[in-house]
């Protein structure tokens, strides 16, 4: 293994003319497209479905997605630190992808069943007693929404620096690459974004939240077989550990 360098997915030195460039990043362009087309609209959809299908207030609903959107940020903390110190950034998102597969399955289920959830009534209605979900099928929810946070914001972290580790910056031909490739991401996430909020917006408030998870679901697997094809051609850079250990070595030698 190659200390402070780049090696290949098996850790072997990586040879330029195979390993990165432009054609390793084009997988994560795709996988931009893929990700944001569940990950963009379902943060603005997710209101809907907390105060219409589990009858929460239009204040806890708001609350629930704010947090969960501030969640998802955090947790891309973690697996930023996670990739640069222990495991690699390729390797990091095949790991927490199942997991946000699981978490939206999860969802998927819930909104299924019809024992998951509260039953059908007119939340608008001016005297409405619809029942607010509770108990075990709070529990579910929260458990489905921060697995899928947890993953998601791990992920997160993971794809644009992944794609810029394909391009030496020290290059000047590779640094312009570089500047296209984060050109082309940007554009990525706004189209994964724009079919996503026609399409599974769509799916949500008309075929059923089940399906619209269902297919959230379908595409964090599409994503994963997109990173997963790409591993022969990605340069890895290699963990250097915690960089909480190397400041304590500096202030011990000091």
């Amino acid at each position: 293994m190659v200390v402070g360098g780049f090696v290949d997915w098996r850790g072997n030195p990586i040879d330029r003319k195979v390993h990165g460039g432009v054609r390793a990043a084009w997988f994560m362009f795709f996988l931009s497209v893929v990700t944001n087309m569940e990950n963009i609209p379902n943060m603005l959809n997710l209101v809907t479905y907390l105060h219409g299908t589990m009858h929460m207030g239009v204040s806890s609903s708001a609350t629930t997605v704010t947090n969960f959107i501030g969640a998802t940020s955090g947790f891309a903390l973690l697996g930023a630190f996670l990739s640069d110190s222990y495991i690699t950034r390729s390797r990091t998102i095949l790991l927490f992808g199942p997991l946000e597969f699981l978490a939206l399955g999860l969802l998927a289920l819930q909104a299924y069943l019809p024992s998951l959830h509260p039953p059908p009534c007119n939340i608008e209605a001016e005297l409405s007693n619809c029942e607010e979900v509770h108990g075990f099928n709070t529990v579910i929810l929260h458990i489905g929404l921060y697995t899928w946070a947890f993953s998601e914001g791990c992920i997160r972290a993971c794809t644009p620096s992944l794609g810029a580790d394909q391009f030496d910056h020290e290059d000047p031909s590779e640094s312009r690459q570089q500047s296209s490739f984060f050109n082309w991401f940007t554009f990525g996430i706004s189209l994964g974004g724009f079919i996503g909020l026609i399409l599974i917006v769509w799916l949500e408030n008309y075929k059923g939240w089940d399906i619209g998870f269902g297919v959230c679901a379908l595409l964090i697997l599409l994503g994963l077989l997109i990173v997963a094809t790409g591993l022969p051609f990605y340069r890895n850079q290699v963990p250097e550990g915690s960089p909480l250990t190397r400041i304590l070595q500096v202030i011990n030698l000091n």
